[in-house]
């Protein structure tokens, strides 16, 4: 009688080994500086597998990007990467972890601005991608941040991330509560947040089906926190609820009893079940590289390389706030819009 062995047992068993094996890699990309030494011994301990026989690699590797993470140091290496690889690797990609940095697209050539976008904006230059999990990190809060628009921001990155489509569970992960219980907002756009984006999604996919969005905190006094949920290194986060901070500063008796509370903010969100959870658009050929436009050393500036790409104008609201229109051409399947001084392209 032979040995047994991983090629003797039945097949659907073998690809829930490789499903198992391949779910506990994370691979990351632009962690490491171009200029620092690679050590490949990692790689290729993770991809011997693939490497043992034909037969093991034609069973196997596309279980990889079904099962993987893919963490990403940023909104441009995403691009960078997921642009550059074949659509049917993109379609089966499930998971994904990103710090959501906002990103151009071209220069306008002027010193004055360039437009940018929010990295939800990022998913609809990839058409075919449908995540089954997308945790999106906040990259305005933090230690060293500083910049002024950063609560109202980050409150409307997650908006924008919850009208995106391309995920089944988003998680945003941000390090305070300043988005919400921050007293800065003159335009007074922000409401009492989960119920308003839970009621958002619930009206997107149907209250029927299962789409939710909850708010958790991991209290930094962890010795008092409660709550029976976790976050994966052990901390335990607790249901939250907040009012916008210029409203109780306005009011303190519309605050609830934990707005005052200060930890991590998660935020989870998840689709309905028979929502259109892909990503919609014509899938193009060009690498981020030649969809932004950039030369060595810089921005290509505007009637350049990407002049058949976009045309913009610019021009400053009544309230103070520069606001850029962008027209992208119909090649990729997008069409520009602004709202609220920033621009978002939508699918057509």
């Amino acid at each position: 009688m032979s040995t047994p062995n991983l090629l003797t047992i039945p097949v659907e068993l073998r690809e829930l080994i490789y499903g198992f094996l391949f779910s506990s890699y994370t691979i990351q990309h632009g962690f490491k500086h171009a200029s620092t030494p690679s050590d490949d011994s990692e790689s290729s301990n993770r991809i011997a597998l693939l490497l043992s026989c034909r037969q093991i690699f034609a069973e196997a590797h596309r279980h990889l990007p079904l099962n993987c993470t893919l963490h990403f140091r940023g909104t441009e290496n995403l691009l960078e990467t997921l642009l550059s690889v074949d659509q049917s690797v993109l379609t089966r990609l499930r998971h994904a972890r990103v710090r959501a940095y906002p990103f151009p697209l071209y220069s306008s050539g002027s010193s004055q601005y360039y437009p940018t976008y929010y990295a939800a904006n990022a998913l609809t230059l990839l058409p075919g991608l449908c995540l089954d999990t997308l945790v999106v990190e906040d990259c305005w809060h933090g230690f060293g941040m500083g910049d002024g628009w950063r609560d109202v921001t980050t409150y409307f990155d997650i908006e924008t991330l919850l009208n995106s489509d391309a995920w089944k569970e988003l998680t945003y992960i941000t390090p305070c509560t300043d988005f919400i219980a921050s007293g800065y907002d003159h335009r007074r756009k922000r409401s009492a947040q989960p119920e308003n984006w839970d009621a958002l999604l619930k009206e997107r996919d149907g209250e029927e089906f299962g789409a939710e969005v909850k708010m958790y905190i991991v209290p930094y006094a962890q010795q008092t926190a409660t709550g029976d949920e976790k976050t994966e290194d052990g901390r335990i986060m607790q249901p939250w609820a907040a009012r916008p901070g210029h409203e109780v500063n306005e009011n303190w008796r519309v605050a609830g009893p934990d707005q005052d509370m200060k930890g991590e903010v998660r935020l989870i969100a998840k689709r309905g079940k028979r929502s259109r959870a892909v990503q919609l658009g014509l899938a193009g050929k060009k690498t981020w590289e030649e969809l932004k436009g950039k030369e060595p050393g810089g921005f290509a500036p505007e009637g350049k390389s990407h002049s058949n790409f976009c045309k913009s104008s610019a021009h400053t609201t009544q309230d103070g706030y520069l606001t850029t229109t962008t027209w992208p051409t119909r090649s990729r399947g997008y069409m520009g819009a602004t709202a609220e001084g920033y621009n978002w392209p939508t699918p057509l």
